[in-house]
């Protein structure tokens, strides 16, 4: 009688069906075995020339690269190079990061989320894209971009004095707002309403992106004896994946009875500090493989630069996706050349925020494709008694169309991403604002 088979495995990674697969079910965090799986197996079988090309486009050094590129409290990218010094040529090839094959590298990033005072409260993965790979060069050209994708973005202002608005339904109640914090789909607003008759805070609601979010969560603080009549505390609403983290937010307080006007809160971010420490690692990283090759050419500057780009995409609605979105980004990239991998690279952040990045219910909708997926694995491997998912997938060719399948694009994304490169080929030396206006113009 067959043994059962609780275990597939392809090139160098494996999935267990107990230990692995439960990281599939609702509300569980995809661990690293299943993400390194499924973002190899989509290196094999989104690009074109399949099992048999030499080199994905989108170079992929596994979940664990970044932490054992810092190891040892290594103090830059350049010395942490020790640390993973053959992890590049040893999956790509000699000089493989660099090639003709490869436009873009895929880093996800394990980050210790912190409060206000320093205090840990929590890990949550993101994924850094280095668009077209390569050392500092004088001019930036061929150093790469470094993309910041974060499906639980952090932005937050403090509004000194604070901004005030007050009702124009003759109550004589005024609202203050001193602080607005968004952290993924929540945002929190700290407010102080003073005055006769100040409305009930519940009925409030806040604009963002052109939709309009009610019920929020309300917490009130402790009044001092003596107080006047103002009541301040928090707001807590929850947006949806496609609402912007940063930009105008409207509050609407008390509700349309209240009589107060809207509010506008301005929120801007830029990449915070761990980000472009992370930019700079893996910039000094990719100085020192370049230097690395004896066949490729000294760079022409020394310095390493801690530029970061922080791309506005949607958040995840759960605590516990951040890994599927990482999939999910690599697998939209995957579905791109090298050469339009590396054109990107000379778009602006508004070009490529404009793209249709994945949101929560295009996550949701890969969770059942990948479980659907791991059970034909799983099923054909039973019935011819390997693991070997690539030998599986050479002899049964529609299973391996079913697998490509369930790694397709689920949304817009390569296409659209197809024609944003096109606009950035080569000799095209037109601004990000030049190809907006040209769209505008084409109609």
């Amino acid at each position: 009688m067959m043994s059962r088979i609780l275990e597939v495995k392809f090139r160098r990674t494996s999935v267990h069906l107990i230990h692995d697969v439960k990281c599939l079910e609702e509300g569980a965090d995809l661990n690293d075995s299943v993400l390194d799986f499924f973002v190899r197996l989509g290196q094999a079988l989104v690009p074109e020339g399949g099992l048999t090309a030499k080199r994905p486009p989108v170079a992929y050094l596994g979940s664990h690269f970044y932490d054992v590129l810092c190891k040892g409290g290594a103090p830059d990218g350049v010395a942490g190079h020790a640390n993973v010094a053959n992890w590049a040529a040893r999956r790509l090839g000699p000089g493989g990061l660099f090639s003709e094959e490869v436009g873009a590298l895929a880093v996800p990033v394990n980050e210790t989320l912190k409060d206000e005072l320093g205090g840990r409260v929590g890990k949550h993965w993101w994924l850094a894209i280095v668009l077209a790979p390569g050392p500092a060069s004088e001019t930036g050209a061929a150093s790469g971009t470094v993309l910041c994708l974060d499906s639980y973005s952090r932005a937050d202002a403090a509004f000194e004095p604070p901004l005030e608005v007050a009702s124009e339904a003759g109550s004589g109640s005024v609202v203050q707002i001193s602080s607005l914090a968004r952290g993924g789909v929540h945002a929190l607003l700290r407010f102080c309403a003073r005055g006769p008759g100040s409305p009930d805070p519940r009925a409030s609601s806040l604009s963002i992106g052109g939709r309009s979010f009610d019920d929020p969560e309300c917490e009130m603080l402790p009044r001092s004896e003596g107080e006047d009549r103002s009541r301040e505390g928090y707001l807590h609403f929850q947006a949806s994946s496609e609402a912007p983290t940063c930009g105008d937010h409207h509050l609407h307080f008390g509700g349309g009875a209240a009589g107060f006007p809207p509010l506008k809160l301005e929120l801007h971010r830029q990449p915070s500090a761990f980000q472009r420490q992370v930019s700079k690692f893996l910039r000094g990283y990719m100085q020192k493989e370049w230097l690395s090759s004896a066949s490729l050419p000294a760079p022409t500057s020394e310095d390493v630069s801690d530029d970061a780009v922080l791309l506005e995409v949607p958040q995840q609605e759960t605590s516990n996706d951040c890994g599927y979105f990482i999939l999910e980004y690599i697998l939209c990239l995957l579905h791109l050349s090298p050469e339009e991998l590396r054109r990107l690279a000379r778009a602006s952040a508004e070009e490529l925020a404009s793209l249709p990045w994945p949101s929560q219910k295009d996550i949701d909708v890969r969770k059942e494709m990948l479980t659907a997926g791991l059970g034909m694995l799983f099923v054909a491997a039973q019935q011819t008694g390997t693991a070997d998912v690539e030998a599986l997938l050479r002899k049964d060719v529609q299973l391996l169309d079913q697998l490509r399948e369930v790694l397709a694009d689920i949304t817009s994304f390569s296409e659209a991403a197809q024609r944003l490169a096109a606009e950035c080929g080569d000799g095209c030396d037109a601004s990000g604002s030049d190809r907006k206006r040209r769209r505008l113009l084409d109609g």
